[in-house]
């Protein structure tokens, strides 16, 4: 089964530091709940001073207050949250990110919320940074937990079509059949919805014959944003892949809801702070560079070329987590 989650109110909000408006956050989960989509991410969770213009959440009963839907989901960044500071609702699915040095003590945070009776998302930033042995010793933990879904997440931006087969290929291979893979990409390369058209016919047994004999048998959840609102390059579109599953895979997604949230809340935002594909991103997915490099370097002042520069002399070890005191010594 194919599924698409929309991000629209989490990724995007790296645009405008999650300040939607109050008003604004609920009519977009209002709307976009007409739309039929499987899930709606509607922020993060951390512990920090709720304010409500933004849709970044202290505790999950300020998101009940907006909406009741039984389709929502919020993202924790591991160590944004304690666990007896989450208060247990049935309906509400956690994405659990965390960076790669981080898996460990963040699975077992992943087991302790699960445990606690929540739905959740595992999502390990960076998926295609991990060595064949460790994704296999990550699977085989994640296995333990039975979350609902595995998350690919491309997070540079830097994945081609090859490159998600094959990772999607190694995962599918060694996770249990009942927790779906989830896809989240980055628009860096122009490839977000190439590859995830690759993932759907990869997945669906009624797909032309692409992939004779290779389909898997797996459930397929995938992340996209309205007008693909993200931070630098942005994401898949919603609009995109709705209308894609919709006359190809014969689903009802009502793109008319989808469209009304584009025109009345994100393309004002688009108009004041726009995103999308350009020269520094593309620079910083093909020297495999963490997209927060290219906001901090762009804040100073740098020019393309000399970004490009700066990518360059960025040690291996340092390009895909950002680290901020580190670019600031290096750009000195």
């Amino acid at each position: 089964m194919i599924k698409v989650l929309d991000c629209t109110l989490r990724d995007g909000g790296y645009v405008n530091n999650w300040k939607f408006g109050f008003d604004n956050i609920k009519n977009i989960i209002d709307t976009l709940s007409k739309s039929n989509l499987d899930y709606i991410e509607c922020g993060f969770l951390k512990n920090i001073d709720y304010k409500e213009e933004k849709s970044v959440f202290s505790n999950i009963s300020q998101l009940k207050k907006i909406s009741n839907s039984d389709n929502l989901c919020l993202m924790i960044n591991y160590g944004d949250i304690k666990i007896e500071d989450l208060d247990l609702s049935n309906n509400i699915t956690l994405r659990i990110a965390f960076k790669k040095h981080e898996r460990f003590e963040a699975l077992e945070f992943c087991k302790t919320v699960k445990d606690k009776g929540f739905k959740i998302f595992i999502n390990p930033m960076v998926t295609d940074s991990y060595t064949n042995e460790e994704l296999s010793d990550l699977i085989s933990r994640v296995n333990k937990i039975s979350p609902i879904a595995l998350t690919i997440a491309d997070t540079i931006g830097e994945m081609t079509t090859d490159e998600i087969t094959d990772l999607f290929k190694r995962i599918d291979s060694q996770l249990d059949k009942k927790t779906a893979i989830c896809f989240h990409s980055h628009n860096n390369l122009q490839m977000s919805f190439r590859n995830a058209e690759t993932l759907i016919k990869l997945c669906n047994k009624d797909s032309n014959n692409d992939f004779q004999g290779e389909r898997q048998q797996r459930d397929l959840i995938i992340d996209s944003s309205v007008f693909g609102m993200g931070r630098g390059a942005g994401n898949l579109c919603t609009e995109l892949i709705t209308q894609y599953l919709n006359k190809n895979y014969q689903k009802k997604y009502n793109i008319t809801s989808i469209t009304e949230v584009s025109h009345k809340y994100i393309m004002p935002i688009y108009e004041k702070t726009p995103w999308g594909c350009s020269a520094e991103s593309y620079l910083a997915a093909i020297n495999h560079c963490h997209p927060n490099y290219v906001k901090f370097l762009s804040e100073k002042g740098f020019k393309t070329e000399e970004m490009n520069k700066i990518f360059q002399a960025i040690p291996e070890e340092k390009k895909s987590v950002f680290d901020k005191e580190f670019i600031e010594k290096l750009v000195v």
